[in-house]
């Protein structure tokens, strides 16, 4: 009984240490490499293991610059084409890559829905570039949705305080 509780002990401990819960993209510059279950963007949304995000267009002719597949065993590692925009893709791992001199940066490596694809995301790029689309809004987009809601509000649509909560979650994104 005391040697399974210890095992139990032992394998907790060494999971809380080798994953930690949340990177954020402010905290890269002073980051190391590692696992995490989750990464607040540069956008300010937040994205965690086993969320689905959707796959836009190329930012290079006809493939993907920063979305790879393969898995470079079994598969070739090659860039993802065209005919993959649209689709979604689930978050399978987040981990933190690079070093002190170069800098580090965010991957994911995700699972296609229909579970035959397996993607490897360079995510700030493929975010910043349109490769994948954003959970989090555009300065402007926010500031359209800010004003549609004060519309409400003076209408007496909505009440101050659901404003208040729309306007203090829009704000992030508020340049």
């Amino acid at each position: 009984m005391k040697l399974h509780f210890l095992t139990f002990v032992l394998s907790v401990l060494i999971v809380n240490f080798s994953y930690s819960q949340e990177i954020k993209h402010s905290d890269l510059a002073t980051s190391s490499r590692g696992e995490f279950t989750s990464y607040v963007a540069s956008d300010g949304a937040v994205y965690k293991i086993g969320d689905r995000i959707k796959i836009g267009v190329p930012s290079s002719n006809k493939t993907f610059a920063f979305i790879t597949e393969g898995d470079g065993l079994l598969l070739p590692i090659t860039n993802l084409t065209a005919a993959s925009s649209g689709q979604e893709t689930e978050i399978k791992k987040i981990w933190v890559v690079g070093n002190k001199r170069a800098g580090y940066s965010v991957s994911f490596r995700t699972k296609g829905i229909t579970g035959l694809s397996n993607y490897t995301i360079q995510f700030e790029n493929a975010l910043s570039t349109g490769e994948i689309k954003g959970f989090g809004k555009t300065s402007d987009e926010a500031l359209t949705e800010l004003k549609k809601a004060k519309d409400k509000l003076d209408l007496g649509l909505i009440t101050q305080e659901e404003f208040d909560k729309l306007k203090a979650e829009l704000s992030k994104y508020i340049k």
